[in-house]
C-alpha cells in the first residue's frame, strides 16, 4: 500500500471521526469559527453605521480593507486550530483512542490526516467567507465599509493568505495535541497561547522584541491584517516563519507519539 493511499486512508477516517451531523467540524467549528465571526462583523457594522449616521458627537472612521475580516483573522483561525489540537488529543486519549490507532498505525500518518482535513476546512472557510463579506460589508453598510475593495491589493491579500494562515495554524492545532497528553490540557493550552499570551507578551520586559517571534501574531500579520507588528521578513516570511514553527512542532509532537507507543 503506497503512502499516498495510506494517507487518503487517514483523512477519511477523520472525515467520519470529525464530519457528519454529530461530528465536531459541524457542531463546533462551522458555528463558532465561520458563523459567529460573520455574525460579529455584521452586528458591530450595523452599530457603526447607525453610530456614523447620526448627529451624536462619537462619529466613527472607515474600516479600511485590511481591517474589514478582523473576526474571523482573530477568532476564526483560532476555533479551527483548537479543534485540530482536540481532535489530535482525543485521537490518542479517550474512547476513539484504539480505532485511530488502527485506521493509522503509523502517528505521523494520523497526524497529518487530521491536519489536511482540519486545515482544508478551515481554509475554504475563511476563503468563502472572507470573499462574502468583503462583497457585502460596502453595500449593507457603505458610510463605515465603504472603502472595503475585494478586488484591492489588500482585499486579493486577505483571499490568499488568510486560508494559508488557517491551513497553518490547523497544523499547529494538531502538534500541540500531540505534545500535550490530555485533550482539554492542549485546547487550554493553545487557546491561552493564541489569544492571550502572545498579546499580553509585550508587557513583559524586552516584550517589544519577543511580540515579534509569536507564531499567531505573525500569522495575523501575514494574512493582511493591519496589526502592530512589523518584523522585518516582511509578511510572505512572515507566513514562511508560521510553517517553520509549525513544522518544529509537528516533528516534535511526532516523536512523543513515537516514544510513547514504543514503550
Amino acid at each position: 500500500m503506497t503512502a499516498a493511499v495510506v494517507l487518503a486512508r487517514s483523512v477519511r477516517a477523520e472525515g467520519v471521526r470529525l464530519g457528519g451531523g454529530r461530528g465536531l467540524l459541524l457542531r463546533v467549528a462551522l458555528p463558532l469559527g465561520l458563523a459567529l465571526p460573520v455574525c460579529i462583523t455584521l452586528a458591530v457594522g450595523a452599530v457603526s453605521e447607525k453610530l456614523h449616521g447620526t448627529d451624536s458627537l462619537l462619529r466613527v472612521r472607515q474600516v479600511p480593507t485590511s481591517n474589514s475580516v478582523y473576526w474571523l483573522v482573530y477568532l476564526g483561525v483560532t476555533v479551527f486550530a483548537v479543534l485540530a489540537a482536540y481532535a489530535q488529543g482525543s485521537a490518542t486519549r479517550g474512547p476513539g483512542a484504539e480505532a485511530a490507532r488502527h485506521a493509522a498505525p503509523r502517528p505521523f500518518t494520523g497526524m497529518l490526516g487530521r491536519w489536511i482535513l482540519v486545515g482544508a476546512a478551515s481554509a475554504s472557510g475563511m476563503l468563502l467567507c472572507g470573499f462574502l463579506l468583503m462583497v457585502a460589508l460596502p453595500v449593507l453598510f457603505p458610510g463605515v465599509y465603504g472603502q472595503v475593495d475585494v478586488v484591492s491589493a489588500d482585499g486579493v491579500r486577505l483571499l490568499w493568505a488568510l486560508p494559508a494562515y488557517a491551513f497553518l495554524a490547523s497544523g499547529i492545532g494538531v502538534a500541540v495535541g500531540a505534545l500535550v497528553p490530555w485533550p482539554a490540557a492542549a485546547v487550554a493550552a493553545l487557546t491561552l497561547w493564541a489569544l492571550f499570551i502572545e498579546n499580553a507578551s509585550v508587557m513583559l520586559p524586552g516584550g517589544g522584541d519577543l511580540i515579534g517571534w509569536m507564531p499567531f501574531l505573525n500569522g495575523i500579520y501575514a494574512s493582511g491584517q493591519d496589526i502592530a507588528l512589523s518584523p522585518s521578513w516582511g509578511r510572505d516570511g512572515a507566513l514562511a516563519y508560521v510553517a517553520v514553527v509549525m513544522a518544529v512542532l509537528l516533528a516534535a509532537g511526532w516523536a512523543r507519539l513515537r516514544h510513547e507507543r514504543s514503550r
